[in-house]
């Protein structure tokens, strides 16, 4: 019996959440951080990034979100600046801490999607 197409993009969305996970432990962080410095990384040059933007990106609650930031922030991967047109508004950028990390980062999803692409 041939797989659904709900069921083979449920199976790939597993075995890329297993091997960020897998990857993203290898460097003491969550495969979530990864993903949101990866995010980050490639999208900061385009336009300013708020919580905001990672609430839709990664299709998250606004309460999960405040999570993931703070604890970035406390593990100095994060910082979060006032926006130059309204000073309510907090700007996400990365630290030097996770700039080192995203060209590595950024490899491995690299490899990762050139991996999924075979199957």
């Amino acid at each position: 019996m041939q797989d659904s197409l709900g069921i083979m993009i449920k199976k790939a969305n597993n075995a890329l959440a297993r091997d960020s996970d897998h990857y993203a432990k290898s460097l003491g962080l969550t495969g979530m951080q990864i993903s949101t410095i990866n995010f980050i990384a490639n999208n900061e040059q385009h336009h300013d990034l708020f919580q905001r933007d990672l609430e839709l990106e990664f299709n998250i609650r606004k309460a999960t979100c405040s999570s993931l930031v703070s604890k970035m922030e406390a593990a100095d991967l994060l910082i979060r600046v006032p926006a130059k047109d309204d000073g309510r508004y907090k700007r996400l950028l990365l630290t030097p801490k996770a700039r080192q990390l995203a060209t590595k980062i950024e490899r491995f999803f690299e490899t990762s999607e050139q991996r999924m692409a075979t199957i």
